[in-house]
């Protein structure tokens, strides 16, 4: 199975320019969740948040130019390592594997007078648990890093070489504990399988884009 970074479209070659962010100033106790959440929190009881609308850093006649399947967050809310995505959108990725742990929140989203039905898609909370260690390949420089087993074995080199000599551990084999289609990578990269991306392609979602990886993810 090959895989695929994915993101959202922010610019265009338009007189706008920007697409809106998804912003909850108006949600009820929004930032109170909003924190929680940002800080990988999983909010089983959460309310319905009513409601968010978009915000641009340019002109506010512009803030509602473009509607996607996939906004990011501005001003309260932008602590939520997360997409702001369509109720399309959230039913597609249900029926594939995302990477443990994730969450949706459902919410409704002001877009020029109507309310439509919107969800926080809330990210893998604990990425580093999604990978085999001891079969994945990573270099610093040009040398293999051998021995690691764990995620905490991980960390803690990681963290010990950058602070010596701020250098990152760069990946060219990513091996997944499980076959997943949708996962976040260390370097943060949203990573989807091939089924998930044709599967987004055929059903013309707007306003996402994907791109080559330059290092292998495999599942073994």
């Amino acid at each position: 199975m090959k895989y695929y970074k994915i993101n959202y479209i922010r610019i265009f070659e338009t007189k706008e320019e920007v697409i809106g962010h998804a912003n909850g100033e108006f949600v009820p106790n929004g930032k109170e969740y909003f924190d929680r959440i940002g800080k990988r929190e999983i909010i089983n009881n959460a309310p319905v948040f009513d409601y968010f609308h978009l915000q641009s850093h340019g002109p506010k006649e512009e803030w509602e130019w473009r509607l996607q399947d996939v906004h990011g967050f501005i001003d309260v809310g932008s602590i939520i390592t997360g997409w702001y995505i369509s109720d399309d959108f959230k039913i597609l990725l249900e029926n594939f594997k995302i990477a443990p742990f994730y969450h949706f929140y459902e919410t409704r989203l002001l877009y020029k007078g109507n309310k439509l039905k919107y969800w926080i898609f809330q990210f893998p909370i604990n990425p580093l648990q999604n990978y085999d260690y001891e079969k994945s390949e990573y270099f610093l420089e040009n040398e293999r890093v051998m021995g690691l087993k764990t995620a905490e074995e991980y960390d803690d080199y990681d963290y010990t070489i950058w602070k010596k000599t701020k250098k990152n551990i760069a990946w060219r084999k990513t091996v997944l504990v499980d076959p997943f289609d949708f996962v976040i990578n260390m370097n943060g990269d949203k990573i989807v399988s091939e089924n998930l991306k044709n599967a987004i392609e055929a059903m013309n979602l707007e306003g996402l884009e994907f791109s080559e990886l330059d290092y292998v993810v495999v599942v073994e």
